[in-house]
């Protein structure tokens, strides 16, 4: 069965490496995602708010809902592929640099 992982790296040319040694290992060209946080009109702000108030118990916390996203101007890599095969693509995706920046994650 077919899942996701999502990572963010940091420039462009990283995340092009990445995705020719997803390639090369095997990966699907199609199961493999770039895209980028700003656009050129320049970086994007975060303008609306999610979650939970934070006073709210069990909230989520202010500086997860209402500051503006910390990656603008990353890349962000998206791939899919058979679940068995997605820790080999952590592995590669992590060696270039990309991080899994999703808090539930940290845990």
């Amino acid at each position: 069965m077919n899942k996701q992982i999502v990572r963010v790296i940091e420039k462009l040319e990283d995340a092009e490496r990445a995705r020719q040694a997803l390639l090369d290992a095997g990966f699907d060209r199609d199961g493999i995602e770039i895209s980028h946080t700003g656009d050129e009109a320049g970086p994007a702000e975060a303008n609306f708010t999610v979650g939970d108030s934070p006073a709210v118990k069990g909230g989520t916390d202010y500086k997860d809902v209402y500051t503006p996203g910390l990656e603008i101007g990353k890349c962000v890599i998206t791939v899919t592929a058979d679940e068995a095969r997605l820790d080999k693509a952590a592995s590669i995706l992590g060696y270039h640099g990309a991080r899994d920046n999703d808090p539930a994650h940290r845990h």
